[in-house]
């Protein structure tokens, strides 16, 4: 999954986090104060720390600083002891808070650290569990607790694949497999700010079919989707994993070439349209593309740097179809 999916999935888990976090304390806050007015300060103490804990990672969720390692590192050995003086203290009541413990887990940390506290925590809690109730109450909260555990795993790997497909489906043309215009603004702003900081050359190929309206309307729209959905293969097969390559309108297609200067990628975008004028992509007819080229320049907005490279592509359709031009200065 390439860094710009990568970062809508950091988002959604910060925010997923900070409402479980604010929820969970706000829900612990009352037991927190009870204990210390009313009953056992060692409790209260307890709850108090865990609420705070959980508070400041709702902080550092909505500041964008929270990293899965915060909690992992402290809240796994802290709320492992603490639920087990619960335990001790309460007995079977105390053996509740296992099961919101696990959630917390599952849900805030990533898949492989929720594993590893569970698992310290079912070696901590378990056998005392074993040690301080009666058979059958050990017998009932072991199963139940690792039931908790097992739906938790279970829930939550679901859940990450669903997000995962469904993330893919929002940025990806269904027809060609290609990217669609939803990642476009984003990966043209990220390589001109990488540009700045790094030097790093990115060039920009728009390209477009010649009389792709005729094939429709002599052929058919099937043989139109055809012609898009082999010529989406050969384009995905034509650049590389750290290229991106869109489909930004009907038979109008965008690449962002990276660590290519614009005169590479000229020689790069004709051979583009000469392998594509060899295409079979339609019996007995010759498909070609009219390409336009623009190298980022001194542009310093996305749509300045889209505007050039259009600028070419209509020169190149205007000037005959089936070539490429790169005459334009940003």
């Amino acid at each position: 999954m390439n860094r710009l999916n990568s970062r809508h999935q950091t988002d959604f888990h910060l925010k997923s986090t900070f409402w479980l976090s604010v929820t969970a304390g706000s829900l612990v806050l009352p037991f927190a104060i009870y204990h210390l007015t009313h009953q056992n300060s060692g409790i209260g103490i307890g709850a108090m720390i865990t609420t705070l804990s959980l508070y400041l990672v709702a902080w550092s969720c909505h500041k964008k600083t929270y990293k899965t390692v915060y909690t992992f590192v402290w809240l796994t050995p802290f709320t492992t002891l603490f639920v087990a003086y619960l335990t001790n203290k309460l007995g079977i009541s105390g053996t509740y808070w296992c099961y919101s413990t696990v959630l917390l887990y599952y849900f805030m940390m990533s898949e492989r650290q929720a594993w590893i506290s569970n698992i310290v925590f079912a070696l901590v809690n378990l056998p005392l569990a074993w040690h301080l109730l009666e058979t059958h109450e050990a017998i009932r909260f072991s199963v139940t607790f690792l039931l908790v555990c097992v739906y938790s795993a279970i829930f939550l790997r679901v859940i990450s694949r669903q997000y995962s497909e469904l993330q893919k489906l929002a940025i990806t043309d269904k027809l060609t497999g290609l990217y669609n215009r939803t990642l476009l603004q984003d990966s043209l702003t990220q390589a001109i700010h990488q540009t700045d900081r790094t030097d790093t050359v990115f060039t920009l190929i728009s390209m477009d079919i010649d009389h792709f309206k005729e094939i429709n309307d002599e052929l058919g729209h099937n043989m139109g989707d055809n012609v898009l959905m082999q010529l989406g293969a050969f384009l995905k097969d034509s650049f590389r994993d750290s290229d991106k390559v869109f489909r930004t309108g009907g038979e109008e297609f965008l690449i962002l070439v990276s660590n290519t200067d614009e005169a590479n990628s000229i020689a790069i975008a004709e051979k583009l349209r000469r392998d594509i004028e060899n295409l079979s992509l339609i019996p007995d007819r010759m498909v070609t593309v009219s390409i336009g080229v623009a190298g980022l320049g001194s542009a310093k907005d996305w749509k300045q740097w889209m505007k050039a490279c259009d600028k070419n592509l209509y020169e190149a359709k205007n000037s005959g179809r089936n070539r490429v031009v790169a005459c334009s200065v940003i």
